[in-house]
């Protein structure tokens, strides 16, 4: 039984790798596992692929897992809009890695302007629109599109990231 460490214990997060696995018809055991990014409360740009790369790294060194993945929100300004968007990254105890990056959104001016108070993404959200702890739930997308939560956003790039690995057609053309 392949061992699969996700370095996190967010319900969006594990429900988002759960659909993934789901969609791939892939019997994985995965284990939960709270992991320290490494990077700032808020990530922004190539932070967002340092977070994500972390938390798949630690994961399997806290799990000894043969898989680890790391999923990292992020924040980017992209022709003088600022987006949100999140990096998946996956790799092997053996050294194999890829990543995954969602699609992304435009934030609106008042949730961007309390990020650059110091507020994180999802309590920026949160006191817009007076909810709580949404990042375990809809998340800011969610609150945003009314269609599209936070797992949604993160099963394509989870399967994005995991492809080398459960595609092994292809290791001998990519990697």
């Amino acid at each position: 039984m392949t061992i699969v460490a996700l370095g996190s214990k967010n319900p969006a997060k594990i429900e988002a790798v759960k659909e993934a696995l789901k969609i791939l018809k892939l019997d994985w055991n995965l284990i939960p596992v709270e992991i320290d990014s490494g990077v700032s409360k808020q990530p922004f740009c190539d932070e967002t692929y340092i977070g994500a790369r972390n938390r798949s790294l630690n994961a399997i060194k806290a799990t000894g897992a043969d898989i680890g993945i790391g999923i990292e929100g992020g924040i980017c300004n992209v022709y003088g809009k600022f987006v949100a968007y999140a990096v998946v990254y996956a790799m092997t105890k053996d050294g194999l890695e890829n990543f995954g990056i969602s699609a992304s959104f435009v934030l609106p001016r008042s949730i961007v302007s309390l990020i650059f108070q110091g507020k994180e993404l999802g309590e920026a959200s949160d006191i817009i629109f007076n909810t709580s702890n949404s990042k375990v739930r809809e998340g800011a997308v969610g609150l945003l599109t009314n269609i599209i939560d936070r797992k949604t956003l993160y099963v394509q790039p989870v399967i994005f990231a995991l492809y080398p690995i459960y595609n092994k057609s292809i290791n001998n053309i990519l990697f």
